[in-house]
């Protein structure tokens, strides 16, 4: 009989899973991605949160589960985008409200703006070069 082991809870978020409890993750699991259950033996993996930490799952054993890289790379935008439409529902149902854009009157322009402005409106035909800018266009001109 198996001696029983007891759960590997993190500290903190951060805390990354001991190799030891990700070698009980896998085999708990029968070496399988959790989200498209194809084997991952021989392939590069990570453990996903089931229920991502955002969502408020926990840094626990039984809360991690094995999967291919581009799985949990899938995975972690789903999850993010529903922690994004949860906080705008919260959001709403709260009333919060951006700050609206400032309004008013503009500051009157100078007078040396305005002829700025003017002149660059006005579409002045460009002049034509009377020296060459780099010296690969003057020996082909020569």
């Amino acid at each position: 009989m198996a001696r029983p082991v007891k759960e590997w809870i993190g500290d903190t978020d951060d805390q990354r899973a001991p190799p030891r409890v990700r070698l009980r993750v896998f085999d708990r699991e029968s070496g399988k991605c959790h989200i498209c259950r194809q084997p991952i033996i021989g392939k590069k993996w990570a453990l996903d949160h089931v229920t991502a930490l955002i969502n408020g799952g926990e840094n626990r054993e039984s809360n991690l589960k094995p999967v291919h890289i581009a799985c949990h790379a899938e995975k972690t935008a789903a999850d993010v985008a529903e922690k994004a439409k949860v906080a705008a529902r919260r959001k709403a149902h709260l009333r919060i409200v951006d700050a609206p854009a400032m309004q008013g009157q503009q500051f009157p322009k100078t007078r040396k703006a305005a002829r700025r402005q003017q002149v660059a409106t006005q579409k002045l035909p460009i002049p034509p070069r009377k020296r060459p800018m780099f010296a690969k266009e003057a020996t082909n001109d020569a």
